[in-house]
């Protein structure tokens, strides 16, 4: 995900004497990479782009965390949030979660005054992140989000009809519409906010909905963050195509503990900007409380790994500075480290304690040193060395290698093929059941070159299979594209004689598709019957005796069948209906005489006459 944020934000939470500059470079080394600095009027603004797992990253919170860690001299700043008071308890809302769905809800009630504006510093700072300025309601949410890293929501209170938020999944083609006027309908078992009536009030953690967005009219509102199953998020998200920057978020796991720190500065800022005043009492639903996981690692296990030797104070003085809880055993060499909420997602084993170490440590100050020792054996029967062996010998004959999409359109598969429940569209829907399609469209793609030219794929087509996953089959396939028959019967008898197969094990028979040939080969079925050596047979000592045979056949005879009556012939010239064949008499025992080799040539003629209507050209 790549997030934006501006440099005179991030050091409301960072006590740095470092450049931006310095900043970007450093933390380019060491933790998120930062792709570029930019100066935008009298701030700077960093284009970050963090990996999915570390969703802890997204925010100038996060940020800040890791450069205070990263860069020497620098301090993350405990911002002081004022606590929360409740003047008036009362009871304005009855909320009800499902854990199944829900992690945690933080909600109140507060009355806002009308009229405010956004602040100018807030717009600006948004803007710089990617978001336009709505209205001040509004904007509080995202700038909470892209500050502390967990989205925040809010409602118009005066349209909650009830007074109710029930947490539940959704039926099969009930549909919402969001706040920019767009209409959904579910696709069911999504999380949604009903008001009590069946009345959908909200896509919970992917994007509010136009009957109960806030307006310049709002007086009440209910402020409130919802820590959702990222797994129903995301598949809701992607089958509704809506991206929003909270979806993005939720669906990879935000930390349910930094909800709390979201809805405290959101209040805050509502108290600030909106003179808002809690009217309500504070909501807070948190099924299941965190608990922190604990890590083992032994003081050898990190050096070997890093391939240094690295002070047992450091390790623990770098683990701490990230946020996690380490006890260091010194008779054991033995750390124990808790993980902290915001890393539950990401840090599992004791690898990934060694690869937080590493990397603040730095990469780059580890030593280069040549690797030694004898070189490790060779893994054979390896099946991509054949599918390379293949591709290589096709390669060297004059083919191009093409990679299709497994999924095709309608007009590609068998009745039989599996069709996708969420395509992304038309052309998408199925899974192959054959190359042969895509390998065609892909030359007709490429009808206007004016030379022979032939295409091939290695890879999977999907065997459908009852009540289980498709059964997925390697296979090769070859389209030939103004090449005659026998050209392209010549290049699949090269690959063959390449790969030492018989001949006769694989069934040669090309498909014609009007002005293109195709054949298809199961990967499985060639390395079964591939020789790594071909069968050698001793050489006669004893002269060969060589002679060219022309003879006429009836239109449509199967010459290769010809040849294979001969014991050891060729075919050598190919004129209208008459064929020269090479043909050897040799035996391995004596020299033949010219009566004993005229008594082989006549047996051959006989039955090539009988069988296929050959007779010599006079």
């Amino acid at each position: 995900m790549d997030i934006k944020i501006s440099d005179n934000w991030l050091r409301e939470y960072l006590k740095t004497k470092a450049t931006p500059k310095e900043i970007g470079e450093k933390l380019a080394l060491c933790g998120p990479s930062v792709e570029k600095v930019k100066k935008t009027g009298k701030d700077y603004v960093y284009d970050i782009e963090v990996t999915t797992n570390r969703v802890d990253c997204m925010s100038i919170l996060g940020i800040a965390r890791e450069a205070s860690v990263i860069l020497e001299n620098s301090k993350l700043v405990e911002r002081k949030i004022q606590k929360i008071k409740t003047n008036d308890s009362r009871d304005l809302l009855h909320i009800k979660t499902d854990p199944k769905l829900v992690n945690r809800v933080m909600a109140v009630v507060m009355e806002v005054e009308k009229d405010i504006k956004t602040p100018k510093q807030m717009k600006e700072r948004l803007l710089d992140s990617g978001m336009r300025s709505l209205n001040p309601i509004v904007d509080i949410t995202n700038y909470v989000m892209q500050e502390i890293g967990h989205p925040t929501h809010v409602f118009d209170y005066d349209l909650l009809k009830d007074k109710q938020l029930v947490f539940r999944p959704s039926d099969k083609g009930e549909n919402i519409t969001s706040f920019d006027g767009k209409t959904y309908i579910l696709p069911g078992n999504d999380i949604v906010i009903d008001d009590g009536e069946g009345n959908i009030i909200d896509l919970p953690g992917i994007i509010g909905t136009k009957n109960s967005v806030v307006g310049k009219n709002t007086k009440r509102i209910v402020f409130f963050i919802d820590n959702n199953d990222p797994v129903r998020i995301r598949k809701t998200s992607t089958r509704l195509g809506i991206r929003t920057n909270a979806a993005i978020l939720n669906e990879k796991g935000v930390d349910p503990e930094l909800a709390a720190t979201a809805f405290a500065r959101g209040i805050e800022l509502y108290k600030e900007i909106c003179k808002a005043k809690i009217i309500s009492k504070i909501y807070d639903l948190y099924s299941k409380v965190y608990s922190p996981k604990v890590i083992k690692v032994t003081h050898e296990f990190v050096e070997k790994i890093i391939g240094i030797k690295i002070p047992s104070k450091r390790v623990q003085d770098i683990l701490i500075k990230l946020g996690f809880e380490v006890k260091y055993d010194l008779k054991k060499s033995l750390y124990t480290v808790k993980v902290p909420s915001w890393r539950a997602n990401d840090v599992e084993i004791p690898e990934d304690i060694v690869e937080e170490i590493a990397r603040i440590y730095g990469y780059y100050n580890l030593p280069s040193i040549v690797m030694n020792g004898n070189l490790p054996t060779t893994v054979l029967s390896m099946p991509f060395d054949f599918e390379n062996k293949v591709k290589n010998i096709l390669k060297g004959y004059g083919g191009v290698e093409i990679y299709s999409n497994s999924l095709v359109p309608k007009e590609f598969i068998r009745e039989t093929a599996l069709r996708l429940k969420n395509p992304l569209g038309e052309d998408t829907k199925y899974l192959r059941t054959s190359l042969r399609p895509s390998l065609i469209n892909a030359a007709r793609e490429n009808s206007g070159e004016k030379e022979p030219f032939y295409l091939f794929e290695v890879a999977n087509i999907y065997i459908p299979r009852v009540n289980d996953l498709p059964s997925e089959k390697m296979v090769l396939g070859v389209v030939f594209s103004n090449y005659s028959y026998r050209k392209a019967k010549g290049i699949i008898e090269i690959l063959f004689e390449e790969l030492n197969i018989q001949k006769t094990i694989v069934n040669l028979e090309i498909i014609n598709d009007s002005s293109y040939m195709y054949i298809e080969f199961s990967i499985k079925e060639l390395i079964e019957n591939a020789k790594d050596f071909p069968s050698f047979v001793p050489v006669s000592k004893y002269p060969a005796q060589i002679e060219d045979l022309t003879l006429i056949f009836p239109t449509k005879t199967k010459i290769g069948d010809v040849v294979k009556t001969f014991e050891k012939a060729e075919l050598v010239d190919v004129f209208s209906d008459s064929y020269t064949f090479r043909v050897w008499y040799q035996d391995t025992e004596k020299t033949l005489t010219d009566e004993e080799v005229e008594k082989i040539r006549n047996k051959y003629l006989k039955e090539i006459k009988d069988k296929f209507g050959g007779i010599i050209k006079s």
